[in-house]
C-alpha cells in the first residue's frame, strides 16, 4: 500500500510541487583542530587564530561553496519534478495553488577536524591494528520546513563528512619477520570540498523530496497501516521506491 501511494505521488501529485528555498545567510567555517602550542593565546582572537591555522578551510571560498551547494540543490529538485522558487520570486510562489513548501536553511557550518582511522587485519593468527590520524571536513546543516500559509515549522538536521583517503596494507619483512603497515595518504584538496558541496546539495534535494513523498503517503494511509510505517526513499536513477537508509534528522524543539 505504501509503495503504491509512493509511486502514485511520483507520477502525479509530486510533479510540479512548489518549493521556496531560502539559502543560508552565511556559511560558518570552524577549525576544530587544537591551536599549535607555539602560540600564546593571551589577548588573541582564538576563532581567527584557529581559522588561519587550518590546513584547508582558510583556502575555501564561502561564496563558491554556497553557490555549488545551491546550484546542485535547485538542479536536482527540478529533476525530481519540484518547482523551485527563490526569495526574489516570492510573489510567484504565493500565487501557487498546489500545496507548497518553504525550506529555510537558517544555519550551515563547515568544520575541519581530525579523526582516528583504525585498520585491523589478522596476520599469522594475530590481530594487527594501526590507528592513523586523518583530516576530516564536515558540514552540519539545519532546515526549517513548513507549508505555505502556516505559522509553524518543523526543524531538521543533517551532518555529512569527507576525509583523507588511505590506501595501504600490513606487510611482513621476509628476512626480519617484522610487520609494518605501508600506506599512502591522499589528503583532501580544495576542489574535493567544492565537490562535497555539490554532492550535498543533490543529497539534500533528495532528502527534501523524500520528506514530501512520505508526508503524502502518511496523509493518505489507512490508520491501521501507520503503526509499523517505514520511511521510504525514491530512487530516481531506477525510478523505484525502497526503504530509506538515511534522511533528515527531525529535531523536537520542545525537548
Amino acid at each position: 500500500m505504501e509503495k503504491q501511494l509512493a509511486l502514485e505521488f511520483v507520477r502525479t501529485e509530486g510533479k510540479g510541487t512548489p518549493v521556496m528555498i531560502v539559502p543560508p545567510p552565511i556559511l560558518h567555517m570552524f577549525n576544530d583542530k587544537p591551536i599549535p602550542i607555539t602560540y600564546n593565546a593571551k589577548n588573541l582572537d582564538l576563532d581567527s587564530l584557529n581559522f588561519y591555522n587550518s590546513d584547508f578551510l582558510q583556502y575555501v571560498s564561502d561564496s563558491i561553496f554556497l553557490e555549488r551547494y545551491m546550484n546542485a540543490f535547485i538542479s536536482h529538485s527540478n529533476e525530481l519534478g519540484l518547482i523551485v522558487f527563490l526569495p526574489h520570486e516570492l510573489n510567484q510562489f504565493l500565487e501557487q495553488e498546489k500545496q507548497a513548501y518553504i525550506i529555510k536553511i537558517p544555519q550551515m557550518e563547515l568544520a575541519e577536524d581530525t579523526m582516528a582511522w583504525e585498520i585491523e587485519e589478522q596476520i599469522n593468527f594475530r590481530i594487527r591494528t594501526r590507528v592513523i590520524p586523518i583530516n576530516q571536513i564536515s558540514l552540519s546543516t539545519w532546515f526549517e520546513i513548513s507549508l505555505k500559509d502556516t505559522d509553524t515549522h518543523e526543524l531538521y538536521f543533517d551532518e555529512q563528512s569527507i576525509n583523507d583517503q588511505i590506501y595501504g596494507d600490513f606487510r611482513q619483512d621476509f628476512l626480519s619477520a617484522d610487520i609494518r603497515y605501508d600506506a599512502s595518504v591522499f589528503e583532501i584538496e580544495t576542489e574535493d570540498i567544492y565537490n562535497f558541496a555539490s554532492d550535498l546539495g543533490e543529497l539534500h534535494a533528495s532528502f527534501l523530496y523524500d520528506l514530501i513523498l512520505n508526508t503524502y503517503i502518511w496523509n493518505h494511509l489507512e490508520e491501521d497501516k501507520k503503526e509499523h510505517y517505514i520511511f521510504l526513499h525514491y530512487n530516481d536513477t531506477y525510478q523505484s521506491v525502497e526503504a530509506a537508509e538515511e534522511t533528515f534528522i527531525h529535531i523536537d524543539e520542545n525537548d
